[in-house]
């Protein structure tokens, strides 16, 4: 059976040709989409394409699309990360990390015997502790404590040592409670490194 039909509407004008697709002997019949509001029908066009909405919820699309003109994007926040200089193609990330999270650049020295020594000028939250050398003054030195203000967070317990070479304890982490804090015991100093307030 061949494509489009013939119905009569009963209106007298006779026959009308309608458009359909035979299917297996079946036929289907072509409609066309339109858009609009109530009182407008708008033909599907390259310049009145069909809208699309997620309703306020999200679209997911599979495999690949190409995307031409400008597309506008919103809900991404000023400071997020900046791709960077680079071919189209690029995938290269950069990405700034503030200095405080990071920096080792600042440095104190804490004697031997000492009792919650405060680590930077006046020290505070968020202060950046890198890490923590040790530095015996014999093979039996005494404990070394870093505080996060009243808080300890790393205790070495001190003891008998093969020898008395420095020895780092690395810390990586910012204050939460106030300033870092390195008590000393006896025939043990501190290196103290990071970013301090």
């Amino acid at each position: 059976m061949a494509d489009n039909i013939n119905v009569d509407p009963g209106t007298g004008v006779g026959a009308v040709p309608v458009a359909t697709d035979d299917v297996g002997g079946v036929q289907y019949q072509i409609i066309k989409i339109v858009t609009g509001g109530d009182g407008v029908a708008t033909p599907l066009s390259n310049a009145a394409p069909l809208p699309i909405s997620d309703a306020g919820g999200s679209v997911t699309v599979d495999g690949t699309v190409a995307v031409t003109g400008t597309v506008a994007v919103t809900g991404i926040s000023s400071t997020a990360p900046d791709r960077g200089a680079g071919a189209t193609t690029s995938q290269t990330l950069r990405v700034s990390i503030a200095s405080e999270q990071v920096d080792g650049s600042e440095y104190e020295t804490v004697a031997a015997s000492q009792t919650d020594q405060v680590i930077g000028p006046t020290g505070a939250t968020g202060d950046f502790l890198s890490a923590v050398l040790v530095i015996p003054a014999t093979t039996a030195p005494g404990v070394v404590t870093s505080k996060d203000n009243t808080t300890a967070v790393i205790s070495w317990p001190g003891g008998t040592l093969p020898s008395v070479i420095p020895f780092t304890i690395p810390v990586g982490a910012n204050s939460v409670n106030g300033a870092w804090k390195i008590t000393t015991g006896a025939n043990v100093s501190v290196f103290a490194s990071g970013n301090f307030t």
